[in-house]
């Protein structure tokens, strides 16, 4: 029997991404301290624990910041499928993620490297703020360093296809498919859920800080918003179009609505122009709104 093959509508509109991120931390539990403070004051051996701080933090911030933005682009850009693991990453959005990506790690490799070339003197560094406290065993050896930090990334095709041997017959694959089909639909459900409440997440905060900015006392300083408050929903309605994976009508007219109603402004406008900035806080509320009976 030949092999069966099973499309499912993702396939067709997405791949799979996996983000695979190692790094030293350079804290350490350090046990002898722990019991001693939890003794003195008569304290459970759970009360407290202390965590020792092995390397300056400066000296780790880059490639922390890098890690911290890789995260970022990874859950900004994709959507779940499994509880952990890959998540889906739509076709649309597929070169703007992997170029992205391969900027952050070239950037991330080079910090690494260049931490690795610095870290017998900032054990030593520490070897001196530390005093007391020191302990060479909990630092790697130098050699090995190097090979704490990783940054990579795993792209799959999306499971579309399965090669059911001969000894399976054809009730079993009806079966199969029929569950494929029935986890296709559950993972789009959800991937539309989740792009939803993004939606009022960021529509909604437009609305309360644009309200606040409206409802100070005459001659009192309103709440101030910054321009990233219209710069978050521009990068939103950008994305918008690749995660309507059903190609759901009413979600691209709301991403019409919110580009036309809530991105014609600048920040600096909704400062200074009451009037607009009335408007587009009427509209952000509708949106938010009509995309909440998504959710119900």
């Amino acid at each position: 029997m030949s092999p069966k093959k099973i499309v499912t509508p993702l396939a067709r509109k997405a791949v799979l991404v996996s983000v695979n991120i190692s790094q030293w931390t350079a804290r350490k539990l350090d046990k002898r301290v722990t019991d001693k403070v939890n003794r003195e004051h008569a304290a459970a051996n759970d009360a407290g624990r202390y965590n020792k701080l092995l390397i300056e933090a400066e000296r780790l911030a880059t490639i922390n910041a890098l890690v911290s933005n890789a995260r970022k682009l990874h859950y900004s850009l994709t959507r779940p499928w499994a509880d952990e693991g890959p998540r889906i990453l739509p076709n649309a959005l597929f070169v703007k993620f992997t170029d992205e990506f391969r900027r952050l790690k070239r950037e991330f490799e080079a910090a690494a490297d260049e931490f690795a070339r610095g870290y017998p003197q900032f054990v030593e560094e520490r070897k001196r703020a530390l005093n007391g406290l020191f302990d060479r065993d909990d630092y790697p050896p130098v050699l090995e360093i190097r090979s704490k930090f990783k940054l990579d990334m795993t792209i799959l095709p999306f499971p579309e296809a399965a090669d059911f041997r001969s000894d399976l017959d054809d009730e079993t694959v009806a079966d199969i498919k029929r569950e494929i089909a029935e986890m296709s639909d559950r993972v789009i459900d959800d991937a539309m859920r989740h792009t939803a409440r993004q939606i009022v997440e960021t529509v909604g905060h437009m609305a309360e800080k644009l309200k606040e900015y409206k409802s100070g006392d005459e001659g009192a300083p309103r709440k101030f918003f910054f321009n990233s408050l219209v710069d978050n929903v521009r990068e939103l309605a950008d994305l918008l179009p690749a995660f309507n994976l059903t190609d759901d009508p009413k979600l691209n007219s709301i991403t019409r609505r919110i580009k036309k109603e809530l991105c014609a402004e600048d920040a600096s406008e909704l400062r200074t122009n009451d009037v607009a900035r009335e408007s587009v806080q009427k509209s952000a509320d509708e949106i938010v709104k009509a995309v909440s009976q998504f959710l119900a």
